[in-house]
């Protein structure tokens, strides 16, 4: 006899997602009654909704501690790469596990973000918009052999940018916090200062995790002097494929308008969606993507399966694999 279980899913489902988790927990004798709430801003309902929920998706919706705390029956909350989202001390205190998927998406990031690279390169958003008016205006774009792209971050998504840009002939310099683990077998990477990489890069691409709290806070550490270093070098170009609060996306609007940053591309921002109003969306210099980098067939067949694994795990009083490591000492 199976056992039914409520899996709560904040997102919408793409085809893909339903049909692979309940799948997966069908093969192992679960049912799963799945509901779905597709407005991840939908406070109201998600509240409702996890009072009797299993197992939690949160994906980018922010759960509270109240949440937490009506969670009567949740065995787990599973969330992607970042779960910068949740009310981590809330969870401790309940003792229910939060996990990630380190690396699940690294592949399809790491590609997105080498391709708004060459779309900046390329002068994709200004021809792709010309020739849709009807116009036939040819520019001059980009060689990126010999430029230096500069990583700040080298966990599984930086790795794996580092060799796609080798591969077209950049020269990679990365800063990382744990210094002493240098390139880790990637001879054509420089590990270098933070400075050093923003003054002596052309193409700044960021990929960090969130971290609002502690010695290590990647929150707003790219502000206004840090876009005039950006600015002052080679091809003064920034990408932003991590969380959008790393950078202050006031003074990223500011130096954009001044031409300090040249170019930039961004797939996440402080506020998602992002509003309709946003100066970025004016601003011609600009190509803006939906959050959408993890986004691929693929990663999402992974990641779906995870959620599926762990669930699974959890419900046979199981350890879930990826417990976040502010966590890891209660489990």
């Amino acid at each position: 006899m199976s056992r039914t279980l409520k899996i709560l899913l904040c997102s919408d489902d793409d085809g893909i997602m339903v049909k692979t988790i309940k799948n997966a927990l069908s093969n192992k004798g679960f049912e799963a009654n799945i509901v779905l709430v597709r407005d991840q801003h939908d406070a109201d309902t998600i509240s409702k909704e996890i009072v009797d929920a299993d197992v939690v998706y949160p994906d980018k919706a922010i759960i509270t501690k109240k949440m937490i705390e009506s969670a009567k029956k949740t065995r787990l909350f599973q969330y992607g790469t970042g779960y910068d989202t949740i009310d981590l001390a809330a969870a401790g205190e309940r003792k229910i596990p939060v996990c990630n998927m380190p690396g699940i998406t690294a592949q399809s990031v790491a590609e997105h973000a080498m391709y708004l690279v060459l779309a900046l390169a390329r002068n994709d958003r200004e021809y792709g918009l010309e020739m849709k008016e009807g116009k036939w205006n040819r520019g001059v774009g980009v060689e990126l052999a010999g430029k230096t792209l500069g990583l700040i971050g080298f966990g599984n998504i930086g790795k794996i940018k580092a060799r796609i840009a080798h591969g077209i002939g950049m020269k990679t310099v990365v800063f990382r916090r744990n210094k002493e683990k240098g390139n880790e077998g990637l001879n054509f990477v420089d590990i270098v200062g933070f400075d050093y990489l923003l003054e002596k890069s052309d193409i700044v691409s960021i990929l960090l995790p969130l971290i609002e709290h502690g010695s290590y806070r990647t929150k707003g550490i790219i502000g206004k002097k840090e876009l005039e270093k950006i600015g002052g070098a080679g091809l003064g170009w920034l990408i932003n494929t991590s969380r959008g609060s790393i950078v202050n996306e006031k003074d990223l609007i500011e130096s954009l308008k001044s031409n300090i940053i040249r170019k930039a591309a961004l797939d996440v921002y402080e506020m998602e969606p992002l509003p309709g109003n946003s100066e970025l969306r004016k601003l011609p210099n600009v190509i803006l993507t939906p959050h959408i980098a993890g986004e691929t067939r693929e990663a999402l067949v992974r990641r779906y399966t995870l959620i599926a694994e762990n669930t699974i795990k959890v419900m046979n009083n199981e350890r879930p694999l990826y417990i976040v490591k502010e966590l890891q000492s209660i489990f």
